[in-house]
């Protein structure tokens, strides 16, 4: 397959801006971008079936009082209308002119002609003319309807491209922008050129047509991402704790304002030792260090969060697909997934990599108060609980097979309940501790690591994958 072969090609029903109309678009998704086209359908004659009445010709000018010319125009060639004006204000150069009117057609602006520009170069164009403006306004009045029924004919015009996304920690999204409302019959594919965000809006004519362009794309994507992790951790000079393992774009539940929150995108990145959140993509080396978040795996608890009863209501604005990340400063995330497919490789990639981070790691040490004595809590992964004084001799020990139970306080009190060899007596380990959550979080983490350790075929699968 060449470079120009698209994986997939079609046709939808789509726009590249929010508010523009939707219109049918020939899609084709490449190994690295997804290119959306529209093919015009233009009259042979431009203005042959309009009666021109009312041409004239008006000069305004802004005297020091007036901050604008005072009448605002809509459509455009990307909206397949001519250029019109929708407002005129009162007491305004417009207005005090007796001559413009809301309806009215420009087709020269400041000398340029505006037929068949797109909106956004006639406002350049108005901006350009500083404090004068001329413009040839008229009126159009569609002709009769011909014998044949047809009020016009038309071909199909050159293809315009009408926009290009690179598919780099993309994302798919089937809810509506910053929200918990899923959309019925569409979605949307977000992206990043390093300095603007990129978005096109898909309308698919069935459920079938819409599931199989979003797992494409998403296919796509994950593989783009891949490459990326492969390429940065070979031609980069980062340290071994720092190469990456997994990385793409989530959505975060973030609070907008103090009675409302909103999901926004987040790129999240995980390395051999740290999940790191970053509010768009590093472009450089330097980048990938400094992410907004960082947390150690061994110190955060995942959690998948049960989905909503039902996702046509934003009352919880809960997203299916998410789950929450908690730390030991107590601080928590919520992130949601594009997918239950996505949702499940993110819990796997966390898994495997908090595992070999543990497992590196080795042990880990927190500071406590035991029958009235400070002392150091250490969580070992080969030899189980610790408690050792604080010049590191040996006071209490425990491997990880004599647990039976665990609670805590909330606060600072940790209570770990161990069963005795051939008895069914059970001895507690009661012990404040200055970091309860966070020694909490890495208390599962050892243990998650541990079973893995004694099933080698996970292991091994494990160690690989990070490696």
């Amino acid at each position: 397959m060449t470079s120009e072969e698209p994986i997939k090609a079609g046709t939808l029903h789509g726009k590249a801006r929010r508010h523009a109309p939707l219109r049918e678009l020939q899609v084709e998704l490449h190994k690295n971008r997804l290119v959306a086209y529209h093919y015009d359908r233009v009259k042979e004659t431009t203005l042959a079936h309009y009666t021109i009445v009312n041409q004239r010709v008006v000069q305004l000018e802004k005297l020091p009082t007036d901050t604008q010319f005072g009448f605002t125009f809509e459509g455009g060639v990307e909206f397949q209308s001519p250029i019109k004006i929708n407002k005129v204000y009162p007491d305004t150069p417009a207005m005090k002119s007796g001559e413009v009117y809301e309806g009215d057609i420009i087709f020269l602006l400041n000398g340029v002609s505006v037929w068949g520009k797109s909106h956004t170069d006639v406002t350049k164009i108005a901006k350009d003319g500083g404090k004068s403006m001329t413009l040839h306004l008229a009126c159009l009045n569609p002709r009769e309807i011909g014998s044949n029924g047809e009020s016009e004919s038309s071909v199909e015009g050159e293809r315009a491209l009408i926009a290009e996304i690179p598919l780099l920690m993309a994302s798919v999204c089937k809810y509506e922008r910053g929200t918990a409302l899923v959309r019925s019959d569409g979605f949307e594919v977000v992206s990043s050129n390093g300095q603007h965000e990129l978005s096109l809006f898909f309308n698919a004519t069935t459920a079938d047509v819409m599931s199989e362009w979003i797992s494409a794309i998403s296919d796509t994507i994950t593989k783009l991402n891949k490459n990326e992790v492969e390429k940065w951790n070979t031609w980069t000079e980062l340290e071994d704790y720092e190469q990456i393992l997994h990385m793409g774009t989530i959505h975060e539940l973030l609070p907008a304002n103090a009675h409302y929150k909103v999901w926004q995108r987040k790129a999240l990145v995980v390395t051999k030792g740290h999940l790191n959140i970053f509010s768009s993509l590093p472009d450089s080396v330097e980048g990938w260090l400094r992410p907004e978040e960082s947390y150690y795996l061994h110190q955060i608890s995942v959690k998948v969060m049960k989905p909503p009863i039902d996702e046509r209501v934003q009352s919880s604005q809960q997203r299916a697909n998410s789950i929450i990340v908690q730390s030991g400063t107590g601080k928590s995330h919520i992130f949601s997934f594009d997918s239950h497919h996505q949702l499940e490789e993110w819990l796997k990639g966390l898994h495997d990599a908090s595992i070999a981070a543990v497992i590196k790691l080795k042990r880990h040490s927190y500071r406590g108060i035991w029958n009235d004595m400070s002392v150091m809590f250490t969580i070992d992964i080969d030899e189980g609980f610790l408690v050792e004084d604080m010049h590191h001799t040996m006071l209490w020990s425990k491997p990880f097979s004599k647990l039976k139970h665990s609670c805590d306080d909330g606060s600072s009190q940790l209570n770990l309940e161990f069963g005795k060899h051939g008895s069914d007596a059970i001895e507690l380990l009661a012990i404040k501790l200055e970091d309860l959550y966070m020694a909490v979080c890495t208390i599962e983490a050892f243990i998650i690591a541990k079973v893995a350790s004694h099933d080698r075929k996970s292991l091994e699968h494990v160690l690989n994958a990070t490696h």
